[in-house]
């Protein structure tokens, strides 16, 4: 005979296994809820830049806004200062291998400013904040994102600068007008390049210009040089220049830096006129991607 106890453990029994299923269909659900919270907080990124002067670290977006007082007039468009901030952090990450190798704070790589003019703090650390984690990538990798001050009219490519075609580093034009004269006297000119040329023929000078109109080689007397060789030897502002002999040698030069990539002028010129960062890195670096940042390569 079953007894009446033994019939409470049957009902019992009958409603405990649908309260577990219910019990864990609640439960299962929430466990996994909290386990994917910190794979956000994994995907944040944290990459340091170390200078190679002093071995101090600084976190990547912190040193950017540093890089931007250095290397670009605080004054220019927030527009074209974001896109210095894109082309200065994937400049960083490819030079130091995500933060694995140290920086130069010079213009061998890039100019870093400790301080900060206050009237253009603000704006500077926005210029880093909207562009966040932003870089140019071409095959999936970071560019080698070179930029100058200002272009001649068309930027120049790697090709002509460097012997080396990268395919992102082209020709593309640049709104920018930049223009300088600098004068020498004729000791100063055989200084620099160790000869003893005469007026006459610093002023018969031979030169020849690539599809950029910069100069190719300039032929004084029986010695040649490259444009760029010469630049360099008398410190012109740009290869490409002009030579005018009056009592004097006068050379005058458009544009100011290698003129390869991006050109900080024209980036302003651009940003005037409507260009937001997009469109001007996407200009200056065609074939490229505008990318967020990954932790490592």
């Amino acid at each position: 005979m079953i007894s009446h106890l033994s019939l409470i453990d049957c009902d019992m029994k009958k409603y405990i296994l649908p309260l577990i299923i219910v019990v864990l269909l609640f439960i299962i659900p929430l466990h996994f809820k909290k386990k994917s919270l910190p794979k956000e907080v994994a995907e944040e990124c944290v990459i340091s830049i170390t200078f190679a002067e002093s071995n101090e670290a600084l976190p990547l977006e912190q040193y950017l806004v540093g890089v931007l007082a250095g290397e670009m007039p605080a004054s220019f468009d927030l527009e074209a200062l974001k896109a210095q901030a894109i082309a200065a952090r994937t400049y960083a990450i490819h030079q130091t291998n995500y933060g694995a190798n140290p920086i130069k704070q010079t213009t061998a790589h890039q100019v870093y400013k400790e301080e900060l003019n206050p009237k253009y703090e603000k704006k500077l650390k926005r210029a880093v904040k909207e562009t966040k984690n932003q870089i140019l990538t071409y095959n999936g990798e970071p560019i080698t994102a070179m930029f100058h001050a200002a272009s001649n009219g068309q930027t120049e490519t790697s090709e002509n600068f460097s012997g080396t075609q990268i395919a992102y580093l082209t020709a593309v034009s640049s709104p920018e007008e930049y223009t300088d004269t600098e004068s020498f006297t004729l000791a100063q000119i055989n200084q620099a390049l160790q000869g003893n040329f005469s007026l006459a023929q610093i002023g018969q000078a031979q030169i020849t210009r690539n599809n950029t109109n910069r100069v190719e080689t300039i032929t004084i007397g029986n010695r040649s040089w490259t444009g760029r060789e010469f630049r360099e030897l008398l410190g012109l502002k740009s290869a490409d220049f002009t030579i005018t002999v009056n009592q004097g040698v006068h050379i005058e030069t458009k544009g100011y830096g290698h003129g390869v990539g991006m050109s900080q002028y024209g980036a302003d010129a651009l940003a005037a006129g409507g260009k937001d960062a997009k469109e001007i890195v996407q200009h200056y670096y065609p074939n490229t991607k505008l990318e967020q940042l990954a932790c490592s390569k």
